[in-house]
């Protein structure tokens, strides 16, 4: 919980949240939760069962890239009415929800949110929704090791192992293939066969959870 405040307060958001399911027995009831959001609402999610209702939990299980809230088709009073009483509650008037998926068959949600202007929001998103999806991979992986779930042993190749370090240091495929003295093409096809064994929706993500694991080290 402290962290994400700090998170939140860094950011300038409004609140922040994580979720995770199936995760072992720790989830088998409920998911792992933290947030900043407001008891009072906290309350009100569960009592009026809006686990049922809400969009995000609906359409995270099939979802790969982050969702933002403002997609969502309002077309029923219920819905309106849930959406309404969050803001009231002081969630936030824009919000994102971040997938993240593991091996195991385990998922999670990281979400934030905003009262920013609609022009400011986009400009948000634009330059710090990398840093959050790096972000959500790690509340993940801790949250992994809360559900006692052990860590994998990936098995990436040498030359797997030299592109995620170079591309953690923020080279290009091109800088990467003048440093390793191999072709473009010859990146990207590692970039893509690392995002396939590390189970990761991008290269960030991808880099994120090697810099977790500690197998992000200079090549020698």
């Amino acid at each position: 919980m402290s962290a994400l405040k700090e998170i939140k307060n860094y950011y300038g958001l409004k609140n922040l949240s994580y979720a995770g399911f199936k995760m072992g027995e720790v989830t088998v009831d409920t998911p792992i939760v933290a947030t900043t959001y407001q008891e009072d609402w906290i309350k009100e999610y569960r009592q009026k069962n809006y686990f049922a209702l809400d969009p995000v939990l609906k359409i995270i299980p099939k979802a790969v890239l982050p969702i933002d809230w403002q997609s969502f088709d309002l077309n029923t009073i219920r819905l309106r009415k849930f959406f309404a009483e969050a803001q009231e509650a002081g969630v936030g008037e824009h919000g994102i929800s971040i997938p993240v998926r593991g091996r195991h068959g385990d998922i999670s949600m990281f979400s934030l949110t905003s009262n920013e202007n609609e022009r400011d929001w986009l400009a948000f998103k634009r330059q710090y929704l990398r840093d959050f999806q790096v972000i959500a991979t790690h509340f993940h992986q801790a949250a992994l090791i809360t559900a006692d779930i052990s860590r994998l042993n990936y098995d990436l190749s040498h030359r797997e192992l030299e592109v995620l370090y170079w591309a953690a240091c923020g080279k290009t495929a091109e800088e990467i293939g003048l440093i390793l003295n191999i072709t473009k093409r010859g990146v990207r096809f590692h970039i893509s066969t690392i995002i396939e064994k590390l189970d990761c929706t991008n290269m960030a993500h991808a880099v994120a959870k090697g810099v977790y694991f500690n197998f992000i080290k200079h090549p020698r």
